[in-house]
């Protein structure tokens, strides 16, 4: 910044009040591409037409954190239109980019830490993977590690250590153990600025070995992690959660995907309307849904929603499935009664009950709140996606697919009567 602009920022400044913020983002704007020979020569940012000093003039009048989003908001300006070209077509992918780069805090000195935090088949990855495409450029070193809970199942943490090392250009070949991998990512990243994407981590220590402690990294470094379990990670800078689709968004992806166009065939529309009801905004089941129904006739357009009605497609429930998997008994037990039985009933109400059973249904539905598979609202009351409460049911189904009397769990007014109506009359054969 030069003399005359530094006069320029004395002049605006309110009696009081420091221009630290603006000085910082100044300063660290030039990294964006944001800044051109002097910050009040009149050049436009990105789309918009204010000049620097006009965006100063503005930025003094509000509190800091109007100060910061308006700040976020002109770098986004100016990096989304780098977005790859394969991606600026996802639906919905735009607003929630910018949501998550507002959190990131570009052009700050500190190591900050942020969580992409919801349900399987919500979107996670996709977003975490353009919003690293989108800011990667202003990194010394970027890495995506995908899939980190499902490659510490197949191998070992220390296979990651090395990928991570391997894509920051860094010897792995001395990387034996995860003592090893931890020292040679410090000492080889601490005064580099860092862009790391940890993909799908479920336990603590995956983070504990891949990005420990914010002393691993240099100034500016940003981790991000997306995660179904937000109690894995308590300590990060910003929890962020992934929302579903609004019905405007899911009516796009479920056309491009059934279609390939942006509006639905004649006669199409009311069926339309159901799948997208039926999938509640999940990415997941409108991709998969929309491809399986891509290039069929009405007719069967007709019976293929009746039997996905009653059976979900296995695609989206084996992604549903693993955070089901990862519960231990108990909270197995809670997740299969709410599904069953609980679901819009008061928090309250269901934890009396539940503890009655012999369950701890307050830690227990404290873990299945953290894991997204269970929501409460503002009334109290347990909330689940419709797809989670059917894996739930078709969990208790697949007990005996065709006995009702040898599952766990009755629902179904029609399965009472018969089991009882079978164990009356079983009852009086064995009393004669």
């Amino acid at each position: 910044m030069s003399i005359s602009d530094g006069a320029a920022l004395h002049k605006l400044q309110k009696p009081g009040q420091t221009p630290f913020l603006l000085l910082r983002f100044f300063c660290r704007s030039s990294i964006l591409g944001l800044r051109p020979t002097s910050p009040f020569s009149g050049a436009n940012v990105g789309n918009s037409s204010q000049t620097y000093k006009e965006i100063l003039f503005d930025l003094l009048n509000r509190d800091e954190a109007a100060l910061v989003e308006n700040i976020a908001q002109h770098i986004f300006e100016i990096l989304i239109p780098k977005l790859p070209s394969s991606m600026k077509n996802l639906v919905g992918i735009e607003s929630r980019v910018k949501q998550v780069i507002c959190r990131i805090g570009l052009g700050l000195n500190d190591v900050r830490y942020i969580n992409i935090w919801g349900m399987g088949g919500i979107g996670k990855t996709t977003i975490a993977r353009v919003v690293f495409e989108t800011i990667r450029s202003i990194f010394e070193v970027a890495c995506f590690l995908a899939d980190v809970r499902e490659q510490c199942e197949k191998k070992d943490i220390v296979h990651i250590q090395r990928q991570l090392l391997d894509q920051t250009r860094i010897n792995s070949a001395t990387v034996f153990s995860e003592y090893d991998g931890r020292t040679i990512i410090q000492n080889s990243l601490r005064l580099k600025k860092v862009l790391l994407v940890l993909d799908d981590v479920n336990q603590e220590k995956q983070l504990e070995n891949l990005a420990g402690e914010q002393a691993w990294f240099g100034p500016g470094s940003r981790i991000i992690i997306t995660t179904r379990d937000v109690e894995v990670l308590k300590e990060l800078h910003e929890t962020w959660k992934v929302k579903g689709l609004v019905d405007s968004e899911a009516f796009n992806l479920f056309c491009l995907k059934a279609f390939k166009q942006p509006e639905p065939a004649e006669g199409f529309l009311d069926l339309f309307q159901e799948v997208i009801k039926y999938s509640g905004g999940l990415p997941l089941a409108l991709k998969v849904l929309g491809s399986y129904l891509n290039g069929r006739p009405i007719a069967v357009w007709h019976s293929a929603i009746e039997k996905i009605k009653k059976s979900s497609h296995s695609d989206i429930i084996d992604v549903l499935k693993i955070s089901y998997d990862g519960l231990d008994s108990m909270e197995n037990d809670i997740f299969l009664d709410i599904a069953c039985f609980f679901k819009g009933r008061k928090k309250g109400y269901v934890t009396k009950i539940l503890d009655g059973c012999g369950h701890h249904a307050v830690i227990g539905i404290d873990v299945l709140i953290n894991r997204a598979l269970v929501t409460i609202d503002k009334y109290d009351e347990l909330g689940m996606h419709d797809l989670l409460e059917e894996m739930g049911k078709l969990i208790v189904i697949q007990e005996s697919p065709n006995d009702a009397s040898k599952r766990s769990r009755l629902w179904w007014c029609e399965d009472v009567d018969s089991v009882l109506t079978q164990k009356k009359n079983l009852a009086m054969y064995l009393t004669f």
